[in-house]
């Protein structure tokens, strides 16, 4: 990944989708706005909702489209995917940590603050997706079942796509409980490689590996998978983390262009 100033935006571009004509896409700096002010996309971060909106509002300006064309859902950390379109309304976003389309000018993107927010792209079939992965998304594989409702509605297959995984918290950053080692043997099984003990019986988990076995699993080539390797954590001075105690959310989108 590397930092770019775009429509007067701090905002990070994935190497693997900068040189794809079809898309544009973004992350945001926890100081897009270049102003030292925190910019959080999340209206439930800040009673400052007009801020958000602007914020909102910049963003979708600088991917060539307008608000009312940049979709963002209320993540709740489960499976619902959206197909979104021009018609589609915010009531339609609620509990959903997914959203897809192919539909150009519209802009998608999920929000996170050490989850793993993840971007897809179907090159045959000109379809894109934002995908909000935590540990129980992860667990819950909504990545594998998003792959699944593109394929079924546009066609997608493996070979096909560029995948994306953002930046979130790495292992080394990232401690669980048992609660959450349990979950993890039981959907991925206890020799997947995805945890290291620590204090039983706490181990440090890895996200990112846990979407990429999802990503291969559907097909994908591993050159078309980049893995940005920036902990929201230890990249705490760019990115929100909950973890560092951030109510900020920054936000991952992508959009068809042509």
């Amino acid at each position: 990944m590397k930092q770019v100033n775009q429509g007067g935006l701090k905002l990070w571009e994935f190497d693997s989708f900068a040189g794809e004509e079809g898309i544009t896409h973004f992350v945001t700096d926890r100081d897009s706005g270049n102003d030292g002010i925190a910019f959080t996309l999340s209206y439930s971060s800040t009673p400052d909702k007009a801020a958000v909106a602007r914020n909102r509002k910049r963003v979708a300006e600088s991917m060539g489209t307008t608000e009312d064309r940049f979709f963002l859902p209320s993540q709740v950390h489960k499976t619902r995917i959206v197909h979104v379109t021009s018609s589609t309304t915010k009531a339609e976003l609620l509990e959903t940590d997914a959203l897809i389309t192919n539909e150009k000018g519209i802009c998608i993107a999920v929000m996170s603050a050490d989850c793993v927010p993840i971007l897809l792209y179907d090159k045959k079939n000109s379809a894109v997706a934002a995908v909000h992965s935590g540990w129980r998304g992860t667990v819950a594989r909504i990545l594998e079942k998003t792959l699944a409702e593109m394929h079924l509605r546009y066609g997608t297959i493996g070979q096909d796509i560029i995948a994306a995984i953002g930046p979130s918290v790495s292992q080394e950053s990232y401690e669980v409980g048992g609660e959450v080692v349990e979950e993890i043997n039981k959907a991925f099984g206890e020799g997947s490689g995805l945890l290291i003990p620590v204090a039983p019986p706490k181990a440090k988990l890895d996200l990112w590996k846990a979407n990429v076995i999802q990503l291969k699993a559907f097909g994908l080539l591993p050159e078309m998978i980049e893995v940005s390797n920036l902990c929201t954590v230890i990249n705490n001075d760019h990115f929100f983390s909950a973890r560092k105690g951030d109510n900020g959310r920054f936000a991952a989108g992508i959009m068809i262009t042509n």
